[in-house]
């Protein structure tokens, strides 16, 4: 049964965060799969190819942004929805990413995790 289920990719490095996504995002169906920096984000990106990915932008090794020009580049993966979840709220930041091919940038203590939940299924249909 998990292999028809739709697979998000949480790149967060605050642990608690991650958590309360991952067990979330478990209850509502999805399964889930974690990366704490860039570097591990692009690398399971890459071989898990996730439905959809829930991008932090502000984590080690490579930044958020790093991280979606490197799976832009890649065909197979630049179609990913990417959901960018920041704290940085400056229309810059927002603008950056969307323009680097983020579907839609949250700011994290705009948007409670029930919303972030109903975003996701909007963009995966379900």
């Amino acid at each position: 049964m998990t292999e028809n289920k739709k697979k998000v990719m949480i790149v967060e490095d605050d642990e608690h965060i991650s958590k309360v996504y991952e067990i979330k995002l478990a209850k509502e169906g999805f399964a889930t799969s974690l990366a704490v920096d860039g570097e591990e984000a692009v690398r399971k990106i890459s071989s898990e190819k996730p439905d959809l990915i829930l991008l932090d932008l502000m984590i080690p090794k490579r930044d958020g942004f790093g991280v979606l020009e490197d799976i832009k580049k890649i065909p197979e993966l630049a179609g990913i929805p990417v959901l960018v979840l920041s704290n940085l709220g400056q229309q810059t930041d927002q603008d950056r990413a969307l323009e680097l091919g983020a579907n839609e940038y949250l700011v994290k203590v705009d948007y409670p995790i029930q919303e972030v939940v109903n975003r996701i299924k909007g963009y995966l249909g379900q």
